[in-house]
């Protein structure tokens, strides 16, 4: 997969997405392994049903994986995705009618900053800095770098 895979059409970079880059399944998986580790079945009971719980973080390992908007990912309702593709464009941002009602329907708060930003730098040295933002650990929708050690 080239470096571009990973511009979604609406102005998002995947690698920056928790559901693509796999951070939620990882994050998942370490709380499952915590759980078991320290014993939290018998420390909840009365507060919740423990295999419920149990059964949801299985359910995020299986499912919260996104292939990505090139890849048949992303929400199939985003008619930014189906705009691009028919405009032939690699991103919104190329977009005369740029911001128009389409991408604002999926956009983040941050995107009209990525988008300052892409037309400083133009597209390959936006690429460059959305990835060294994801490589950092940057999670693109909630606009801040991720960490599962404590604050």
């Amino acid at each position: 997969m080239g470096k571009y895979d990973s511009v979604a059409p609406c102005g998002d970079y995947c690698s920056g997405c928790g559901q693509y880059n796999g951070s939620i399944v990882n994050t998942a998986r370490q709380m499952r392994d915590f759980t078991d580790l320290y014993g939290f079945e018998f420390r909840s009971k009365g507060a919740f049903d423990y295999r419920q719980f149990v059964l949801g973080l299985k359910w995020f390992i299986d499912n919260a994986k996104c292939p990505g908007c090139r890849h048949g990912g992303g929400p199939a309702w985003c008619e930014a995705k189906k705009c691009c593709i028919e405009k032939q464009l690699r991103i919104c941002f190329e977009c005369t009618d740029f911001p128009c009602e389409k991408v604002k329907a999926v956009a983040d708060p941050d995107t009209m900053d990525r988008y300052r930003k892409f037309e400083e730098m133009g597209f390959d040295k936006w690429v460059k800095d959305q990835i060294q933002k994801a490589q950092r650990g940057y999670e693109i929708h909630l606009q801040r770098v991720l960490s599962l050690r404590p604050r």
